[in-house]
């Protein structure tokens, strides 16, 4: 107890305003050195309480459960509680994993990953195999989003049956799709006020074909002409433009195509192959990174027009030289599917909400557009490049940035660490002091 009440006491000593007088650098560092005590504090936490189990401490002090002892003991909830206590008895399965969390090395939301994956693996797998799939996953999560280390572990298969791994992650993409279709739902409620109010649960496919179409309809220029009378006065907030657009995608929907009728659903870009859409047992890769079963993509293909990122080996036209200045559609599907959203290192932005930019020379200054000059970045990011001094350049194709000299006064490029199956993983990235 003692050592925790020396943490209170050292944190007693720093006031909470005294972040607002470091420079954003320092508070930068500051953020990322707290979110990583906060994981060590994560790993004790869950130790702690899966001791407080096996001892029964809740019947010491006449809790029902350790969930309840928890919820008792500060400022929760028994069904919190309980959440915890499911945590700490799964990372049981994987001490490696409590021992990377308890150190900082990874996050708490990583270490779930983890742990989940390696209480999967089959029964069968030796010792020293599920020891080395979990230190793979350890290794990879400094550098991996917690979506794109979820990828990463789906395809862990690569390190004990490598000739199999495209098989297992396609079933467990089944399996998922499957949960996630017993999992869905759809509710709304009258207001009485002139609203209603209403939450769904979508298994992924879905809620990437309705965020597709929100997001197009809800772009500033689409809204404008629409909502021309409602915009006029106001500054929507970014929920209520999607309100808007969610509204919009209702009221025109089709009709027609509704079940009974023709008619082809949202489009999505598809990474897919030929053998797959021939029958093969390989899994897809939507535009956004997301990846889906082999059975899944081939009812797309059958029913709702998916648009395929390789056209069975005829080549798209990629490449305009100087003709024009915007990147054509096929172009953008290309950048899409090679860089996969926002390539600015640390960004996930999906390819949806990305714009196509110049890396090597802007097209002002005699840069070509073609595809070996493109990169995909945010809204945000694409406004960075041209006001904050970063460059960027295609080397071997994947877009490097290049930091300004007062980030880094040496200038060393930096790449987005995305995992993507089936490419090489990157280099290791530079951590920012």
């Amino acid at each position: 107890m003692a050592i925790w009440r020396q943490v209170g006491a050292l944190l007693d000593s720093m006031p909470l305003d005294s972040y607002a007088n470091l420079a954003p650098s320092d508070q930068a560092a500051v953020i990322g050195a707290i979110a990583r005590v906060e994981a060590r504090v994560n790993g004790h936490k869950l130790a702690a309480t899966r001791a407080a189990a096996q001892s029964n401490a809740a019947g010491v002090h006449g809790a029902a459960s350790t969930g309840q002892l928890l919820a008792n003991t500060f400022g929760g909830d028994r069904r919190a509680g309980d959440r915890v206590v499911h945590r700490a008895e799964r990372m049981a399965s994987a001490p490696a994993t409590e021992s990377a969390l308890g150190s900082g090395l990874i996050s708490a939301g990583q270490a779930d990953v983890i742990a989940q994956t390696i209480a999967s693996l089959p029964k069968s797998l030796p010792a020293k195999d599920r020891q080395t799939c979990e230190d793979t996953l350890i290794a990879a999560a400094p550098t991996l989003t917690i979506k794109d280390l979820r990828r990463r572990a789906d395809r862990i298969a690569e390190v004990y049956a490598p000739d199999q791994v495209d098989a297992i992650e396609n079933q467990t993409l089944v399996e998922r799709e499957r949960a996630a279709w017993a999992k869905a739902e759809y509710w709304m409620v009258d207001q009485h006020d002139g609203t209603h109010k209403g939450g769904f649960v979508l298994p992924d496919l879905v809620a990437e074909q309705l965020q597709k179409m929100v997001d197009v309809l809800a772009a500033p220029r689409n809204l404008d002409a629409s909502h021309g009378l409602v915009l006029r006065d106001t500054r929507p907030t970014a929920a209520q433009r999607n309100g808007y657009a969610f509204a919009d995608l209702i009221q025109h929907y089709p009709t027609e195509i509704l079940p009974g009728a023709t008619g082809v659903g949202a489009q999505l870009i598809v990474d897919i192959d030929y053998d797959t859409l021939c029958g093969a047992v390989l899994p897809a890769t939507l535009e956004t990174g997301t990846r889906i079963s082999a059975q899944e993509a081939m009812r797309l293909a059958c029913d709702l027009g998916v648009v395929p990122a390789v056209f069975n080996g005829k080549p798209l036209p990629l490449h305009m030289g100087r003709e024009a200045r915007l990147f054509n559609r096929a172009q953008r599907r290309a950048l899409a599917k090679r860089d996969g959203g926002c390539a600015f290192p640390g960004c996930d932005r999906p390819p949806g909400w990305c714009e196509a930019h110049h890396a090597n020379e802007p097209w002002c200054r005699g840069g070509n557009t073609n595809l070996d000059d493109g990169v995909l970045v945010c809204s945000f990011h694409h406004r960075l490049l041209h006001n904050s001094g970063w460059d960027v350049r295609i080397v071997d194709g994947t877009p490097e940035f290049i930091p300004p000299e007062n980030l880094d006064p040496k200038r060393r490029p930096r790449r987005n660490s995305r995992f993507r199956p089936g490419h090489s993983p990157p280099p290791t990235v530079r951590q920012i002091a």
